[in-house]
C-alpha cells in the first residue's frame, strides 16, 4: 500500500462531506426563500370571495354588491394582473373622493382606478344578470376574464379618456359558480369620481322587466312633457302671445323633458360619438338652470300683481350668472353648481308659498290650483326619493305619472287663465260693438253737424263777400259824398262876396269839422273790418327798430320825450298788427296829453314765447271806472269835435291783442298818468 493512499482516502471523504454540506445549505436556503415568498404573497394579498351560495334567488330578488370591493388607485389592471398588486383599500361603492388618501385629505376627483370583486353563486339557480348603474366616468368591465363592454374610452389622462355614462345589464354564465368582476374607471370632468351606486344581481327576467317598465314610464313622461311643452309653445307663438306665463311653462316642460332624456339615455352622446362629454354636461346644466328660471318666471307672471319687479331682476341675473359660470368654469368646478342652484330653488319655493297664501286671501282661483300642484309635487318628490327609489319596480311608474298629473294641473291653470281672458275679450267685444254703434250714431250726428258747419261756412263766405261789398260801398259811396260836401262848403265860402260874420264862419268851420270827423270814423270802421278778417303774415323783426320808426312818425319834430326799451330783441309775429297797436297807443298818449311835452316810457319782459309790454305816459289819467269802457266801440271819455277822436282806436287795439292770445289792461288814476300793459304770444 502506498503510504499516501490513506491520506488520499481521508481527503476524498472530507471533500465529499463538504459538498454534501454545501448542497444542504443551498437546499435549505432555497426552501426558506420559497416559503418566505409564499408567505409574503399570502401576506400581500388577502383575496376575499363573497359567498352567495346560501342566497335564495327568486324571480324578484335583488342582491346588492356594495361591499368588499378591492380598490386600486392610479392603476388600470386587467384580469390576471392582480397577483403582484396590493389593493389601495377595500371599499364600498361610493365616490372615491370620499376615500382617504392621508390623514388630512381624500382622493382627488380627477384620476383613474380599478375595482375588483369575487363572489360565488349556487349551481342550482335561475338565469342571473348583473345590473351596472351609470358612473361619473368612463368605464371598462370584465367578467371572469372576458371583456364585456367599454363605456367611452378609459385612459390615464384627460386627452386619452372619452367620457360616457350609461347603465347596462350583463348576463352571467349559467354554468359558472365563481365570478370575478373587474371594472376600470377614469374620470376627468366631474367633481365626483368612480362608481357611486351599487351593482345589483337579479334574475335576468326580473331585471329585464324592470328595465322595460323604466323605459315605458320614461317614454310616457318624456313624451307627455314634450307634447305639453310643444303645444303651449305653438299656442303662444301663433295664437296667444299676450300671456308670457304660457311661454315660460312651455320652456319648463321642454327643459325637463330634455334633462330626463339626456340623463337616462344620453342620445346625443350616442349620435355624436366623439363630442366632448364636458360640452354635453354643460348643456345639461344650462338646461337645468333654464328649467328653474322658467319655473320662476311662470310663477312671476301668474302672480304679477303680488310679486315685486325686484324678484324678476334677481331671478334673471341669477340665471345669467349660473349659465356664465357653467360655460367658463373648468371641470370639475362647474359640476358643483347644482348645490347653490338647489339652495336658490328652495328659497324660491318658500317665497312662492308665501305669495300663494297671500293670493289666496285675495280670492285668486289661480292660487288654489298652483298651491295644489306644489303640494302634490312635494309629495311625489318625497315618495320618489325616500320610498320608491330603488325599492319598488313599479314605484317609478307611479312617480312619473304623478309628475304628469302635476303638469296637467298647471296646464289647466293656463287654460283657465286663457278662458278668463277669452271671456273678458268676448265681453270687451260686446262693449266694443256697443261703442261702435254709439260711435256710428255719433258719427252720423257729427256728419249732420259737419253739413251744418259747411252750410255755415258757405253762409259766412257769403257774409264776408257782402262785408267786402259793404266795405267797397263805404269806401266809395260814403266817403265820396263827404269829400264832395267838404268841397262844397269850401266853395260856398269862396263864392260869398260879402264877408261873413263870425257866427257864420264858426258854423262853416264846425260843418267842415263834422265832415272830417265822419270821414275819420268811416276810416276807423274800415280798419276794424280789415283787422277782423285779415290773414296774418308773420315775420321776424327788431322791436326797438320798429318802435323807433313809429316814434319818428308821430313826433317828427322831437317835441316829446319817448323812451324806448334799453335791450333789443327780435320777435316773430305779424308786423302790421304789432305796428298798429303801438302806433295807436303812442299817438293816443301824445294826442290826449294835457301838458306841453308828453313823456312816454316803453318797456317789456319776455318768458318763453310770451312778451309783456308796458306803455307809461304823463297824461291826465283815466278814472278807474272807465278802464273797461275805453275799449268799447265808439266810446269816448269827452265829447270832441276833433277829427282824430272816433272811439274806435282802442277797440282795434284790444281786438288785435286778443287775436294774438294776449290780454290788455289799464293802470291809472286821475291827474297821475296812464300805464297800459298788454301780453303778446308768439
Amino acid at each position: 500500500m502506498n503510504i499516501r493512499q490513506p491520506f488520499y482516502l481521508l481527503y476524498t471523504s472530507l471533500l465529499q462531506q463538504q459538498h454534501a454540506r454545501l448542497l444542504c445549505v443551498v437546499f435549505i436556503f432555497l426552501l426558506t426563500a420559497f416559503n418566505f415568498a409564499v408567505l409574503g404573497q399570502s401576506l400581500q394579498k388577502e383575496t376575499v370571495t363573497i359567498d352567495l351560495q346560501e342566497e335564495t334567488l327568486g324571480n324578484s330578488t335583488e342582491i346588492t354588491l356594495d361591499t368588499d370591493w378591492e380598490f386600486y388607485w392610479n392603476a388600470l389592471l386587467e384580469p390576471g394582473n392582480f397577483n403582484t398588486k396590493v389593493p389601495f383599500t377595500t371599499v364600498s361603492l361610493d365616490s372615491w373622493t370620499n376615500f382617504p388618501l392621508s390623514d388630512t385629505e381624500n382622493l382627488p376627483a380627477f384620476g383613474y382606478a380599478t375595482y375588483r370583486l369575487q363572489f360565488s353563486l349556487p349551481e342550482e339557480r335561475p338565469h342571473i344578470s348583473m345590473y351596472i348603474p351609470k358612473a361619473y366616468a368612463a368605464s371598462k368591465i370584465w367578467v371572469n376574464g372576458k371583456l364585456f363592454s367599454e363605456i367611452g374610452r378609459v385612459g390615464k389622462s384627460k386627452a386619452e379618456t372619452l367620457h360616457r355614462r350609461f347603465a347596462q345589464t350583463i348576463p352571467l354564465d349559467i354554468h359558472e359558480t365563481n365570478f370575478e368582476v373587474v371594472i376600470q374607471v377614469a374620470n376627468f370632468y366631474h367633481n365626483k369620481g368612480g362608481i357611486s351606486e351599487p351593482i345589483v344581481l337579479g334574475t335576468t327576467q326580473h331585471l329585464q322587466n324592470k328595465k322595460t317598465k323604466r323605459i315605458i314610464t320614461d317614454m310616457v313622461f318624456i313624451g307627455s312633457l314634450s307634447f305639453i311643452g310643444l303645444f303651449f309653445l305653438l299656442f303662444f307663438l301663433f295664437y296667444w302671445n299676450k300671456d308670457r306665463a304660457v311661454l315660460y311653462f312651455a320652456i319648463l316642460c321642454l327643459s325637463l323633458a330634455y334633462m330626463a332624456l339626456s340623463d337616462r339615455y344620453a342620445p346625443f352622446a350616442q349620435i355624436f360619438e366623439s363630442v366632448s362629454w364636458i360640452l354635453l354636461t354643460t348643456i345639461e346644466y344650462i338646461t337645468l338652470f333654464l328649467a328653474g328660471f322658467s319655473a320662476s318666471m311662470f310663477f312671476y307672471h301668474i302672480f304679477i300683481k303680488f310679486v315685486p319687479e325686484l324678484y324678476k331682476k334677481i331671478t334673471t341675473y341669477g340665471f345669467y350668472a349660473l349659465c356664465l359660470l357653467a360655460i367658463f368654469l373648468p371641470a370639475p368646478h362647474f359640476t358643483r353648481l347644482v348645490l347653490p342652484f338647489l339652495l336658490l330653488m328652495i328659497l324660491n319655493i318658500l317665497y312662492a308659498t308665501f305669495i300663494i297664501f297671500k293670493a289666496i286671501t285675495r280670492q285668486r282661483h289661480e292660487s288654489i290650483l298652483l298651491l295644489t300642484s306644489m303640494i302634490l309635487t312635494s309629495f311625489i318628490f318625497f315618495a320618489h326619493i325616500f320610498i320608491f327609489l330603488g325599492s319598488n319596480g313599479n314605484g317609478i311608474i307611479y312617480v312619473n305619472f304623478g309628475y304628469i298629473i302635476v303638469f296637467l294641473l298647471l296646464s289647466m291653470l293656463l287654460m283657465t287663465r286663457f278662458s278668463d281672458s277669452f271671456k273678458a275679450l268676448e265681453e270687451a267685444k260686446v262693449v266694443a260693438l256697443a261703442q261702435k254703434k254709439e260711435i256710428s250714431e255719433k258719427s252720423q250726428e257729427l256728419s249732420n253737424v259737419n253739413l251744418e258747419l259747411k252750410e255755415n261756412v258757405r253762409q259766412l263766405k257769403n257774409y264776408n263777400a257782402e262785408l267786402d261789398s259793404f266795405n267797397h260801398i263805404v269806401s266809395h259811396d260814403l266817403k265820396a259824398p263827404l269829400v264832395a260836401m267838404h268841397s262844397l262848403v269850401s266853395f260856398i265860402e269862396e263864392d260869398l262876396e260879402v264877408p261873413v260874420n263870425k257866427d257864420a264862419e264858426s258854423h262853416f268851420n264846425a260843418l267842415k269839422g263834422r265832415i272830417s270827423k265822419m270821414y275819420s270814423l268811416i276810416n276807423g270802421l274800415l280798419e276794424y273790418s280789415r283787422i277782423a278778417q285779415g290773414q296774418k303774415t308773420k315775420v321776424t323783426f327788431s322791436i326797438t327798430n320798429l318802435l323807433q320808426e313809429i316814434a319818428d312818425t308821430i313826433d317828427p319834430e322831437k317835441k316829446h320825450s319817448i323812451v324806448l326799451p334799453k335791450e333789443d330783441s327780435d320777435i316773430h309775429t305779424s308786423k302790421i298788427e304789432f305796428q298798429h297797436v303801438f302806433l295807436n297807443l303812442m299817438s293816443n298818449a301824445i294826442k290826449h296829453c294835457d301838458k306841453e311835452n308828453a313823456q312816454i316810457v316803453i318797456s317789456y319782459s319776455k318768458s318763453s314765447n310770451k312778451y309783456i309790454f308796458t306803455i307809461q305816459d304823463n297824461g291826465p289819467g283815466i278814472d278807474p271806472k272807465y278802464h273797461d269802457k275805453v275799449f268799447e266801440m265808439f266810446y269816448q271819455l269827452e265829447e270832441s269835435d276833433a277829427a282824430e277822436s272816433t272811439g274806435i282806436g282802442l277797440a282795434i287795439v284790444k281786438k288785435i291783442v286778443s287775436a294774438n292770445h294776449g290780454k290788455i289792461s289799464i293802470e291809472s288814476k286821475n291827474s297821475v298818468g296812464t300805464t297800459i300793459k298788454f301780453s303778446w304770444i308768439v
